[in-house]
């Protein structure tokens, strides 16, 4: 039984990432997806490696800002650590182990409380989000239905959800927290509960940076400067393959495929990401095995920098800490 709670979520996310590769799969004729990849245009992947790369950069900066305001001397480098750890983790370990090791693993290097970390993770979550729907709102208009209407529905839905949070946050900081204390001081013990509202004290800390409307504009700007070159990622590996269809397939790809993370999945998203990867080009009248090779190609050039980079990192100057950190992920994935 302990071991069903602690792998059942795992197990289930590899059955999902196996049906969609079944549905990647079908129809797919495997010797032109080959045939395609094998004439990719070199230019234009190293093109997308240094789009990511400055994906990457982006991405940090932003965390970075997030954690600055409590810890001034926070070295932009001790972020970049933590970041691309994480990734490395989630995209091969179950149960989103990296989002846990960026939480506990680096705290000392981070010098900031695991909940301040945590909050600055759901900001990140919830921006990233705002800008998905964006460009998959704009991109899908111009297709034919390709998309299934509950997945649409989904991310709208949880977009509108994701703008309530935020303006709440925002606009109603200290009621919440307030509310919420009051909630666990009902709910827990004593003891408990004064460490939970210390706890959430500081997640609201965290989550309240939108108050500024200096900040606040500062995050949103470089979200969408992230998204941007993550996009331009999608187009080189699009560019790479000449594969002739209208630029905004690349850009449904993106939101598509990233959107499609939020479901549960393998290490790494397979099956998921590529699926509705494919999709973003299917939409606007690509084949299916040229679709196919774009969605592997694109998911190879997001997947392999990062996780090297990421496990350089790991092995080289936090092995242990990374290690107890993902010891305790698992152990949460049992427990939960």
């Amino acid at each position: 039984m302990t071991w069903f709670r602690r792998w059942g979520r795992a197990l289930a996310g590899l059955a999902v990432a196996a049906f969609f590769v079944v549905l990647l799969a079908r129809r797919v004729d495997r010797q032109q997806v080959s045939l395609i990849l094998a004439g990719a245009s070199w230019p234009a992947l190293v093109f997308a490696v240094i789009a990511l790369a400055g994906d990457m950069t982006a991405r940090i900066t932003r965390w970075w800002w997030m954690l600055r305001p409590g810890q001034s001397e926070l070295s932009w480098a001790s972020c970049a650590r933590a970041f691309l750890a994480s990734l490395a983790l989630n995209n091969t370990v179950p149960l989103r182990a990296g989002d846990v090791v960026r939480i506990f693993g680096f705290q000392r290097s981070l010098r900031a409380p695991a909940a301040h970390i945590a909050g600055t993770l759901l900001l990140e979550r919830m921006l990233d989000l705002l800008v998905l729907l964006a460009v998959l709102f704009v991109t899908v208009l111009g297709t034919s239905g390709v998309f299934p209407r509950p997945f649409l529905l989904l991310a709208y839905a949880a977009g509108a959800v994701c703008l309530l949070v935020l303006l709440a946050i925002t606009l109603l900081p200290d009621r919440l927290t307030n509310i919420a204390q009051a909630v666990a001081g009902r709910l827990l013990p004593v003891r408990l509960g004064l460490k939970a509202s210390q706890v959430l004290a500081q997640l609201a800390e965290s989550m309240s940076l939108l108050r500024s409307p200096r900040r606040a504009l500062s995050l949103v700007g470089i979200s969408v400067v992230a998204w941007m070159l993550e996009g331009a990622v999608f187009a080189s590996a699009l560019w790479s393959l000449h594969i002739p269809v209208p630029w905004p397939a690349a850009w449904l790809a993106l939101a598509a495929a990233t959107l499609a993370t939020l479901l549960p999945s393998s290490p790494g998203y397979v099956g998921t990401f590529d699926y509705f990867a494919s999709l973003g080009l299917t939409a606007y009248g690509a084949g299916r095995s040229a679709a196919a090779a774009f969605a592997v190609l694109a998911h190879l050039i997001l997947w392999l920098p990062v996780t090297v980079a990421g496990f350089l990192i790991v092995f080289w100057t936090r092995g242990p800490a990374v290690a107890s950190a993902v010891t305790r992920a698992e152990t949460s994935g049992a427990t939960s």
